[in-house]
């Protein structure tokens, strides 16, 4: 138990570093295109390379954490955290700030993916829905206090609070190289074969594809808000980070109301939930006035919140004796969606304008209700 314990909190406090990485490169795109003199589609590649550093941290973790543990891969993945950190505070060039975002990627990605399957292996049953959503929801206090504390400061001051991040990244990699981890999966069962038996899952696969717009869905929010704040509806920019620390907080209100008063809602009712608040966290972002745009922020964190813990939640029951390789799958295929609309969106916003913003939040939105149908059909059929 005193393991379990340790483990939990290593977890949780990777998982607040990684919350912090997110939300970083949007909070401060203004700051940065103003240094480097970037073009919308320059800042969209930044917003690229780190999901593809994302994607690589995510396919490796998995058979990685299955066949050697956890221990190496945590550790190496905060210093690349700190690297991160480091970069943007302090690269001389676009070349180099792209470099450390990479490695940023890779460091997310792999904490991201092992600190969720190391909580799956450690829960039981429905515990595991509700322990990833403990897990998310220190993602979101990671998340949340980022923009909030750059809303305080000036911007002559983000230098020395990359610094600190960078710091705590490494003092978490000393901590899981530290700790002792239990022993979780029988190292043997683990091989490439499980991989066609995920493709030939097609709830497990319409599942991947949920988090496909669920992941493009997060990063849209946390990387283009702020510009569609400041561009589109003319807010200035200390009030546009404000309003995505609502988002953020959002988030983190919906995960403690999971985990506390609406633990005994099912999979399913949690996800239509998180579905009726996108709806109405986007008509609260196309109407007129500061107070109604910061109200559809809080809401749309407040969908987001759902979606991960209760999909890979899931997935961790379907496959538990290989469930850091499903999980690593699984966010494989949700960060091609990262990178994809991330991408699509810098394209949009280059060509129309920060308004198109918004039509990608409808249009992903659309895909995720369409997908849900498919999931609840698949899961009564198996029935």
């Amino acid at each position: 138990m005193k393991n379990k314990t340790i483990a939990f909190i290593a977890n949780f406090t990777g998982i607040f570093l990684f919350g912090i990485s997110m939300v970083i490169i949007g909070s401060i795109l203004p700051v940065l295109k103003s240094r480097f003199g970037m073009t919308d589609i320059e800042a969209g590649g930044l917003f690229t390379i780190l999901p593809i550093g994302l994607l690589i941290g995510s396919v490796l973790f998995g058979p990685i954490v299955d066949k050697f543990g956890y221990r190496g891969v945590l550790s190496v993945a905060s210093l690349f955290l700190a690297i991160g950190f480091l970069g943007i505070a302090h690269a001389p060039s676009i070349f180099l700030l792209t470099v450390c975002i990479f490695f940023f990627g890779i460091g997310g990605g792999t904490i991201n993916g092992a600190t969720s399957a190391l909580v799956s292996d450690l829960s039981e049953g429905k515990a595991k829905i509700i322990n990833l959503n403990w897990l998310g929801m220190f993602y979101g206090v990671g998340a949340f206090s980022m923009p909030l504390v750059l809303s305080l400061i000036s911007d002559n001051k983000l230098v020395v609070v990359l610094n600190v991040a960078a710091i705590l990244s490494l003092l978490s990699g000393v901590i899981f190289l530290l700790i002792k981890y239990p022993l979780t999966v029988d190292k043997e069962k683990i091989t490439l074969k499980v991989i066609p038996t995920f493709v030939k899952n097609k709830l497990f696969m319409t599942i991947t594809f949920y988090l496909f717009f669920q992941s493009a869905f997060e990063a849209i929010v946390n990387n283009w808000s702020v510009s569609y704040f400041i561009d589109t509806l003319g807010i200035e920019q200390g009030k546009a980070l404000v309003a995505l620390s609502y988002s953020v907080l959002g988030l983190i209100v919906m995960r403690l109301l999971i985990g506390s008063v609406l633990k005994n809602l099912n999979h399913n009712k949690l996800i239509f939930l998180s579905l009726l608040l996108f709806v109405l966290g986007s008509a609260g972002l196309l109407m007129n006035g500061y107070l109604f745009n910061s109200i559809g922020m809080f809401v749309l964190g407040a969908g987001l919140a759902p979606g991960f813990p209760v999909m890979l939640g899931i997935v961790g029951e379907m496959f538990k004796e290989v469930s850091g390789t499903a999980f690593s799958f699984a966010m494989f295929i949700a960060l091609i969606g990262n990178t994809i609309i991330n991408y699509t969106t810098g394209l949009l916003t280059n060509y129309y304008g920060m308004q198109a913003y918004i039509f990608v939040v409808l249009g992903v939105i659309s895909f995720m209700i369409l997908i849900y149908a498919v999931i609840r059909r698949l899961e009564k059929l198996n029935k």
